[in-house]
This record gives C-alpha cells, sequence and structure tokens, in this order.
C-alpha cells in the first residue's frame, strides 16, 4: 500500500529527527489498522520519543485489552493474578501499560532497595491493589540456608528501605537441593517466614525452585525435588523451571504439585524454549502464533493440562524490555488477540 511505502520512507529519517505529530499519527493509524496483537511490526525499525512511545503503548494496551484473572487455588487464599505477572527488572516504560491491562502481580518486588526505585505507577497504587513477592537470598548457590537471621532480615530491612509494607510472598529463592532441607521441622527459612507472617510482613510461603546449574542432568533430577515439595505440606507456590520441550516427567511432576492445591508459576519460558520454539513452524502454527516463538512458547506452557484437563499452571514470568516483546509475550493471553488468531483453546485455559 502507498501509505506503507511512505512509512517505510520514514524509518531511516526517524534514527535522525523525531517524527512529526503528524507523520506519528499516520503511522499510528497503521499500526492500528494491523490488529489486536499486531502493532508493533508497522512501529518496527522507527526511532520514537517517549512520549510517542508512550502514546504507542497506550494504543497497544487498548488493542490487547483487559487479560483475564485466574484463582491461584486455595492455599493462596483469594488471590487471582493475571496468566503473565510484571517482573520488578522490566524495562520502566513498561509498567504502566502492564497496570492498565490489569496484571496485578509483581515479581521481585523485594529487590526494589528505595522507594525511588519503585516505579511511580507503582508508587501512587493503594498497596492493597497488587501483590508481591520477594526471593529471599540464604537458600540461593554460595549462601547457607540455615542462616535464619539472613532470611529474616532480607524481608525486614528492604521493607524499611522501599516502604511496601509488606510482601504476600515470600518465595525461597532457588529452593533446595537436597530433599532433607525442606521439611517443616528442620526448615531455617519457613521459620522465619512463621515469624515474619506473625508480625504481618509476608502472607505465604512459596519457592522459586531452580535446578541449579539448569544441566541437562540436573533437569531431569527435577521431579524428585519437586516431590519432596509437594510431600513437605508447607509450599503454597511454586515458581519452576518449564518451556516448550521439557522432558515429559517434568511436565507430569509439576501436573502432580499443581493437583495437590499448590500455585504453579511458570518462568525461564523464553530462555528456555524460544529457540526451539523458532525452530517448529508446525507448533507455532498449531499455536496461531506463526513467526512470534515468543508468543507461541507463552500459549505452548501456559494451555499444558493436566489429567483432569485443568492447566498446570495458573500465570508465569517472563522477562520484557520493549513494547515488542511486551506486545508479543502479552498478546499470548489476549482474548482479543486470541480471537483475531482463532486460537480456540484461549478460552479454556484463560478465561
Amino acid at each position: 500500500m502507498l501509505q506503507d511505502d511512505r512509512i517505510n520512507a520514514l524509518k531511516a529519517p526517524s534514527q535522525e529527527k523525531p517524527l512529526s505529530r503528524r507523520e506519528f499519527m499516520r503511522v499510528l493509524s497503521v499500526a492500528t489498522a494491523a490488529g489486536p496483537g499486531m502493532m508493533t511490526a508497522a512501529l518496527a525499525g522507527l526511532t520514537l520519543t517517549r512520549s510517542q512511545r508512550a502514546e504507542a503503548a497506550e494504543a497497544i494496551v487498548d488493542s490487547l485489552g483487559k487479560l483475564p484473572k485466574r484463582s491461584l487455588g486455595a492455599k493462596m487464599g483469594n488471590m487471582k493474578v493475571t496468566p503473565v505477572c510484571m517482573a520488578q527488572d522490566w524495562n520502566r516504560e513498561l509498567f504502566a501499560p502492564a497496570l492498565a491491562l490489569g496484571i496485578n502481580f509483581i515479581h521481585k518486588a523485594g529487590y526494589w532497595n528505595s522507594v525511588e526505585a519503585i516505579p511511580e505507577e507503582i508508587r501512587k497504587l493503594p498497596r492493597e491493589s497488587y501483590y508481591t513477592d520477594i526471593t529471599v537470598d540464604n537458600t540461593s548457590p554460595g549462601q547457607n540456608p540455615d542462616n535464619y537471621d539472613q532470611a529474616y532480615g532480607q524481608v525486614t530491612s528492604s521493607l524499611e528501605k522501599n516502604g511496601l509494607k509488606y510482601y504476600d510472598v515470600y518465595r525461597a529463592h532457588y529452593g533446595w537441593h537436597t530433599p532433607e532441607k525442606i521439611m517443616q521441622a528442620n526448615n531455617t527459612s519457613y521459620k522465619a517466614f512463621v515469624r515474619l507472617k506473625k508480625e504481618g510482613k509476608v502472607k505465604f510461603f512459596a519457592v522459586s525452585q531452580h535446578p541449579y546449574h539448569g544441566n541437562s542432568e540436573e533437569i531431569k533430577n527435577y521431579p524428585g525435588i519437586i516431590q519432596a515439595l509437594i510431600d513437605s505440606d508447607i509450599i503454597a507456590s511454586m515458581q519452576v523451571w518449564y518451556s516448550y520441550g521439557y522432558p515429559t516427567e517434568v511436565k507430569d511432576i509439576f501436573a502432580k504439585a499443581s493437583s495437590a492445591g499448590i500455585s504453579m508459576t511458570a518462568m525461564k519460558i523464553n530462555a528456555h524454549g524460544h529457540e526451539k520454539m523458532s525452530k517448529d513452524a508446525a507448533r507455532m502454527a498449531q499455536l496461531k502464533a506463526s513467526g512470534m516463538p515468543g508468543r507461541a512458547v507463552i500459549r505452548d506452557v501456559m494451555t499444558a493440562k493436566r489429567s483432569d484437563g485443568k492447566s498446570i499452571f495458573q500465570t508465569c514470568v517472563t522477562n520484557l524490555g520493549n513494547l515488542q516483546t511486551f506486545e508479543e509475550n502479552i498478546g499470548a493471553v489476549s482474548p482479543k488477540v486470541a480471537l483475531r488468531d482463532g486460537f480456540d483453546e484461549f478460552s479454556e485455559h484463560f478465561a
């Protein structure tokens, strides 16, 4: 189209001089016409000013529509979150559009080490209007999982610095490498959690369970440690490594945890699945995301089923750094995008 040719002609000059208001509105008009979840394709190659990026973000939010929320299960009280969480280390320009879409859970909020470090869009919200977790590092590699003072002190110190009042989820970072450290009787992290809960600083005990170095052998051993977490009966929520192409036995143990009422969050979705998915054109086509591996891997994970037909995962974490990855990834769980794409599994898993 002639108008598209004109937009293409603007891309090189935009590197040296910002688009005029008229030029930008022309681009935005074409981008909007591309349909839900496809706007940034029209914007690719253009250098936009900060205000133009903000206006483009607003248009993307309108095209994606509000995201659905899912209950995290009985162990997590009445918490309901969108199928994608935001994270503390996102590009700050993405928090406003995320909030506008209804995203209401912030992963790694404990790493905000001052009030000023928290994006303004978050600071001005009532604290009760969103959920947070803190990844507590005494269980991380090189740390002492029996260091009670470190576990307790990380939570109290961070709250004093950032003013968030409390964290909804206390998440033991990296988790445990051996089953004997997990049980309630000798779990130092859990003991710290119990005290912090009594003080109103945390609500739910959880784990971000890494298979440590993440090599193929350790991922194969993942089911054993997950089973120990299930058996401990102290875990309300697990954040776990899972993506396209993971072994069946790993998927099966996560399904077992989900069936036990544990809230399940998938992480490393793009880091571990993006390249493999990008080489599987047939699977991307099945997921109605041809040429968009970021969208495909999230749809693949978030529609993974248990034996009873219910979803294994309630939400997921994805690292987003710009509007293009934001639209591609968040579009995976947008009802408006699913309708446009003809992705029929959406209503069953995400509504």
